[in-house]
């Protein structure tokens, strides 16, 4: 029998540590060699895009449903500039653009990474061709210098929406080649109103593929860093794992060590106190093991000892809570909320189970194989001067008079059994 509620048991001694995380030296290689291209190993790449596809999908979103409004705010500067086309301002920008940009909307969630980053350069280039067209149809000579606004295109595209570093590129071409045909277009052009924003196109490209070529660069950085730190506590959290399970369990048997069955002991106990249960526990001890290592030499005696314990994990799976080896052949059994019948029955389980291995012990006075002897103890938890340390006590005392029976046996409190 066990507990209602489980204790909270340590880690058993061969359960796995937890998975191991990317190597921190994989990264730190990435940012020493560093990464001017923008790209990492292929393991590093997918890994990094996975990690930013919420971001980056929450800035295009947001991005996007800007430009459905900024759309229709651009009327205003569509009357002011291009009056004589306001009407084909309103069809281009409020009935085509604008529900384009709220169906970009609720397509990038299904879109995949590389799909919402190419719309990018789709939604620009509609854009600005949305600019052209009034611009080269307008007559009201301030057409020409309304080009410039494909600049605006650039500036949201690296500050708002903060586009990969390429696919900026991409769109930077696109745009100074829209602007430089739509420019070409021009009847009569004002040459030096062209030059003058030429250059401010050209210098808007520059600057802001700069900028968003360091912003990719960054964002990148922090990112092995980050991976990097968490690659490293990873690492760290194994080691700590490690050390816990060397420091409560048997290295030979697998067992819980004396530390761990203090512990778990202590735990036990107290909640059997809160909840008025019994705890029993079992003394088991090798009979005459200082006579087997002597005739058959220490290394078949741990030999032994690791069947002995495979033999007791076996016959006290229930109702056993733990299994500890105290130290050389003594081993002691715990049993939550178990009575003494039921702890004389596993106590004779677990000297039967040592019988049937049937491990030759020649030089044994009690039998020609490996014996056990057993000492059953219970206690109430919160009967009055009943402490673990009383109960420990009582096994040993138990575990003592089934020796002094003959050994081979199995004992409880003052009648041997």
């Amino acid at each position: 029998m066990q507990f209602s509620t489980p204790l909270p048991d340590a880690p058993t001694a061969d359960a796995p540590a937890p998975p191991a995380a990317p190597e921190a030296g994989a990264y730190a290689q990435v940012l020493e060699q560093g990464f001017p291209l923008l790209r990492f190993p292929p393991q590093q790449e997918a890994h990094y895009l996975r990690d930013k596809a919420a971001e980056r999908l929450g800035l295009l979103r947001t991005g996007a449903m800007l430009v459905a409004m900024l759309s229709s705010l651009m009327l205003v500067t569509d009357w002011l500039v291009v009056p004589d086309q306001l009407h084909l301002a309103v069809q281009l920008r409020l009935l085509f653009f604008t529900p384009l940009s709220v169906a970009w909307v609720l397509m990038l969630p299904r879109m995949d990474e590389r799909m919402r980053e190419r719309s990018v350069l789709v939604m620009s280039t509609i854009g600005a061709c949305t600019c052209i067209v009034l611009c080269l149809k307008s007559r009201t000579g301030l057409g020409p210098p309304y080009l410039v606004s494909l600049s605006m295109i650039l500036l949201f595209n690296g500050g708002v929406i903060r586009m990969r570093f390429w696919v900026a590129t991409r769109v930077a071409a696109m745009m100074l080649a829209l602007f430089a045909a739509a420019a070409l277009a021009v009847r009569d052009p004002p040459v030096v109103v062209l030059m003058s924003m030429s250059v401010v196109m050209v210098a808007t490209a520059v600057f802001t593929l700069f900028h968003t070529y360091w912003q990719e660069h960054e964002d990148r950085g922090t990112w092995l860093l980050q991976q990097q730190e968490q690659s490293l506590l990873d690492e760290l959290g194994r080691a700590n794992a490690r050390l816990d399970r060397l420091s409560r369990f048997d290295p030979l048997t697998g067992l819980a060590n004396r530390r761990h069955l203090d512990e778990f002991l202590l735990q036990a106990w107290e909640r059997a106190r809160r909840d008025g249960r019994a705890v029993s526990l079992l003394a088991i001890d090798v009979d005459h093991f200082k006579l087997y290592n002597d005739h058959y030499g220490h290394p078949a005696g741990d030999v032994c000892l690791k069947q002995v314990a495979d033999a007791l994990k076996t016959q006290l799976r229930m109702p056993v809570d733990l299994v500890a080896r105290a130290g050389g052949e003594e081993f002691v059994a715990v049993l939550g909320d178990a009575g003494l019948p039921a702890a004389l029955a596993a106590a004779e389980r677990v000297r039967a189970g040592i019988a049937q291995l049937a491990l030759a012990h020649a030089a044994s006075p009690v039998c020609d194989h490996v014996t056990v002897s057993v000492g059953a103890a219970t206690m109430r938890a919160n009967a009055p001067g009943a402490s673990p340390d009383a109960l420990m006590a009582a096994a040993d005392a138990a575990l003592y008079r089934a020796k002094a029976g003959g050994r081979n046996a199995v004992a409880g409190p003052q009648t041997p059994a």
